[in-house]
């Protein structure tokens, strides 16, 4: 019989605990605990649907095309019949409007990408029946031209492929009249009829290329019939769980995504096609239909946007960001603790290279000048602050940090602002207002913001004023949008990020903002609203960690620049801490209660540790 090495490659290494350098599916044996292990990443189960940024026009029916991260809207209309050629180009985060359609219309089916991109069918008056078109656009990322119609003019119809190779089929053709199978393809110039759906209808979702195409759902009467296309013909396959009209699909016909529509009543309801069957998976967070969606490759990810809701006014703009299951779940690990347990401290750096400075620590009220380095594994004592103070913020590097306001006693706050070179610190001009815990972003020590804090015990406490550094000065700027205290702060001088926060009504603050370099802009709140929050990384990719209420509040939501989502908790809840690096690695540090050296490392992925049995 072969042993683990000949079979292998290499033998079972003999390790006391979990083993880190372990492979994918490689045996170890735990000597502490006397067992055999192996691990396997930590991913998903299932996919889910996240907030993405919203469409600048609400509207329905209207058409798409593009991937989730690079995706095209256009045409549509609203309840009062008013039809728009506007165009859109999302860009992963955000939507820009972008030159419109030569036709207005709703209705409408597309295909392509944000640079090559076709748009087709639809109707252009009401009753939409009569006014039903076959005009035929393509789009060369800056503007739409006029080229040869369709055969068949129809709206609510299905279509996919690419800007040279598009198909369209189905819909409501008044040359029927009514509900029609017929399938065109586009060669870039001309459309050519094929053949026919099985199943005549209007209404339905499609995707693919002209050879793997996939359309499901439709009606009348409301159905879940699905068909495939190889290039000449559709064959039937099986149905949706839930039968549907007016939804989108997204993938080809082996690996596709179907969600939204109607269903008598709007719908969200997912399912996930394999090629063979379809499944119901995670729900989209607004039922909606007459949507618009994306095309993609396969099941993994997608993009829905529009549509009516059941809610008023019934026409949305919201986007919701689909990723398909197999992602990495993240996790914190504890790492070592700081040599001065402390909470209110200031922090910045990356995971492996950061520092922590001032704080307050016990027993009773000590303002702390305690600087220390962490190179990754432990924390080293270093020059201390010239002004030990708790409530302090700043920013920067592990060689270049700017740290600023707090408090050196119990009655008064602070404007003080040092700059650390990696060895000393060194008192620069003040802050224009004297401010503790307020939010800090920036670069390093010639580059830096400030905002908001706690100006007591003088009233209002709260403040909104924001103060930009330069390297030498502060100079007052556009204020935050909410005043509040005891906030995250996160990104540099010209890109940053306001996070929850306090503003004694007594509110506690899910509030969001984000900075462009001169104004302020309200953006998707917290999850869990909450002060003495910690924040890292930048405006349109950050993680926002503990807090309070209550005082051990662990929860850590992650920042994708549209939306948060709450992912793994910290190992010890807490608030108050320091915090450094980024979304995929972050280091949080100190805190209370109880007051603490705790110190964690945040990876994006994980991993599981199984243990061998008999």
């Amino acid at each position: 019989m072969a042993t683990y090495k000949e079979t292998v490659g290499t033998a079972v290494v003999n390790y006391a605990g979990n083993y880190p350098g372990a492979v994918e599916g490689e045996l170890w044996y735990d000597s502490t605990n006397k067992d055999f292990k192996y691990q396997y990443p930590n991913v998903t189960a299932a996919g889910s649907w996240s907030t993405g940024g919203s469409l600048n026009d609400a509207r329905l029916r209207l058409g798409g095309a593009g991937t989730y991260t690079a995706a095209l809207a256009f045409g549509g209309g609203d309840p009062s019949n008013n039809y728009t050629g506007n165009t859109e180009i999302y860009d992963g985060s955000s939507w820009t409007e972008v030159n419109n359609l030569n036709t207005a219309r709703i209705g409408l089916a597309g295909s392509g990408t944000t640079t090559a991109a076709v748009a087709f069918g639809g109707t252009t008056s009401a009753p939409v029946a009569p006014g039903s078109t076959g005009k035929t656009e393509t789009f060369n990322g800056t503007n739409w031209t006029e080229v040869n119609d369709m055969n068949t003019a129809r709206l609510d119809l299905a279509g996919g492929g690419i800007s040279t190779a598009s198909w369209g089929a189905g819909g409501n053709a008044p040359s029927v009249p009514g509900e029609t199978g017929a399938t065109e393809t586009f060669n870039g110039t001309n459309w050519t009829e094929v053949n026919d759906l099985n199943t005549a209808r209007n209404g339905l979702g499609g995707s693919g290329t002209t050879t793997v195409a996939i359309v499901a759902g439709g009606t009348p009467p409301l159905t879940g019939a699905t068909e495939t296309f190889n290039g000449t013909n559709w064959t039937e396959v099986n149905d949706m769980n839930t039968a549907r009209r007016l939804l989108a699909v997204s993938g080809i016909q082996t690996s596709a995504l179907a969600y939204g529509g109607d269903a008598s009543p709007y719908t969200g309801k997912t399912e996930l096609w394999d090629g063979t069957s379809w499944t119901e998976t995670t729900d989209m967070s607004t039922a909606r239909r007459a949507l618009g969606g994306t095309k993609g490759s396969n099941n993994t990810n997608a993009l829905g946007f529009g549509g009516r809701t059941p809610a008023s006014p019934s026409d949305t703009a919201a986007t919701e960001e689909w990723i398909g299951p197999g992602q990495p779940i993240g996790a914190w690990s504890t790492a070592n603790a700081m040599n001065t347990a402390r909470y209110n401290l200031g922090g910045s750096g990356i995971q492996t290279a950061a520092l922590g400075f001032g704080g307050n620590y016990p027993p009773g009220d000590n303002f702390a000048d305690q600087t220390e380095t962490w190179n990754g594994s432990n924390w080293t004592e270093v020059n201390n602050l010239n002004t030990g103070r708790e409530a302090v913020r700043g920013s920067g590097t592990l060689t270049s940090t700017l740290a600023f306001g707090g408090n050196s006693d119990a009655t008064s706050t602070s404007a003080l602002t040092e700059s650390w070179n990696g060895t000393n610190w060194t008192e620069v001009n003040d802050l224009n207002t004297a401010r503790r815990i307020p939010g800090a972003a920036g670069a390093d020590n010639t580059s830096s913001l400030a905002f908001g804090g706690d100006i007591g015990p003088a009233s209002p406490r709260p403040q909104s004023k924001t103060e930009l550094w330069n390297g030498s000065a502060w100079t007052e700027v556009n204020d935050l949008n909410t005043a509040r205290i005891n906030l995250g702060g996160c990104g540099i001088q010209t890109a940053a990020l306001a996070v929850g926060g306090y503003d004694f009504d007594p509110n506690v603050s899910a509030h969001v903002e984000s900075w462009n370099g001169t104004n302020w802009t309200e953006v998707n709140d917290l999850n869990t609203a909450r002060y003495s929050v910690t924040a890292v990384g930048t405006n349109t990719a950050a993680l926002a960690f503990g807090g309070n209420p209550p005082a051990s509040l662990g929860v850590t939501e992650d920042w994708n620049g549209a939306s948060w989502v709450e992912v793994a908790d910290l190992n010890v809840g807490r608030n108050g801490l320091g915090g450094a690096g980024t979304t995929t690695a972050a280091l949080g540090f100190g805190g209370t209660p109880p007051v603490g050296g705790q110190t964690e490392e945040w990876s994006s992925s994980s991993d599981v540790v199984k243990t061998l049995t008999d």
